[in-house]
């Protein structure tokens, strides 16, 4: 009998597992805008969120209003999922903020970022990439996706639930990209409707793929240029990241940034 999500959630295990993170670890993610661990929670933890993943895409789950779509096709349409996405599950399922794989998290952002833990705040996103289907995920900044008003420190960090290869579509990315400036980026297919972004123009000659085991964990600047290749593997690559920031500054003046607006303007339109 298929159990239930409260049925999951209630068998999490608690989990003691505590990764290192060396300060040449920490130079190198200041120098280059990322890094990868081999291990940020147990072999339980992973088969547990595993579990729980499967089954919030199996009922595709909203965790908050209109939270579950798919990032490379218009939102609502009819089809195939491509690359289905479902933000911040941990609103609606208080377990996942219990799990070692959130406190590593924000313990290890804090060292990397060089602020207090307590000061950071997360939310999370599962992003699901079926075998043999759907496309690159382009080359983009995280923080081109928000809200334009405001400054921000902040990192991602990405767990693959399963071995995330370069067949499968591991992360990809520029180093000291996370330098520069939010690039100009436009909407996948020039479509508002799309939720994906892409920064055009971008020199891909120094891009390095990340491969990571299932449980590894790659941390990544929020302006570094990033992009994850179409899964030609036979099996499904499932990710599970949680964004770590600061409470955002907000700027004198916006920075312009049309995508936004164009994004914000289909979104409403579709009446979430």
């Amino acid at each position: 009998m298929t159990e239930t999500i409260e049925e999951i959630l209630a068998r999490r295990p608690e989990t003691d597992f505590t990764p290192m993170l060396s300060d040449e670890k920490v130079a190198e993610f200041r120098e280059r805008g990322f890094i990868a661990i081999e291990r940020i929670t147990s072999e339980e933890e992973i088969a547990w969120l595993g579990d729980l993943y499967d089954r919030l895409f199996d009922e595709r789950t909203q965790a908050v209003p209109g939270g579950y779509f798919d990032l490379l096709r218009p939102y609502d349409t009819p089809g195939d999922d491509l690359q289905p996405q479902i933000i911040a599950p941990e609103m609606r399922f208080k377990e996942l903020r219990r799990t070692a794989f959130w406190r590593n998290g924000r313990t290890l952002a804090s060292l990397l970022l060089g602020v207090d833990a307590a000061a950071l705040r997360g939310w999370g996103h599962m992003i699901r990439k079926p075998p043999l289907v759907g496309d690159s995920l382009p080359w983009h900044q995280d923080e081109a996706y928000w809200d334009p008003g405001f400054e921000y420190v902040a990192l991602g960090c990405w767990m693959p639930l399963d071995p995330a290869t370069v067949e499968s579509g591991c992360m990809s990315f520029i180093p000291r990209s996370h330098r520069g400036e939010v690039r100009v980026h436009r909407h996948l297919g020039d479509d508002p409707a799309v939720h994906a972004l892409v920064a055009d123009g971008v020199d891909t000659s120094t891009a390095e793929p990340v491969p990571v085991a299932a449980g590894g964990a790659v941390f990544h600047h929020c302006r570094i240029l990033h992009s994850s290749g179409s899964n030609r593997s036979a099996r499904v690559r499932r990710a599970y990241a949680n964004e770590w920031q600061l409470e955002p500054k907000a700027l004198a003046a916006a920075v312009s940034r049309p995508w936004i607006d164009e994004g914000k303007r289909a979104w409403e339109q579709r009446g979430r």
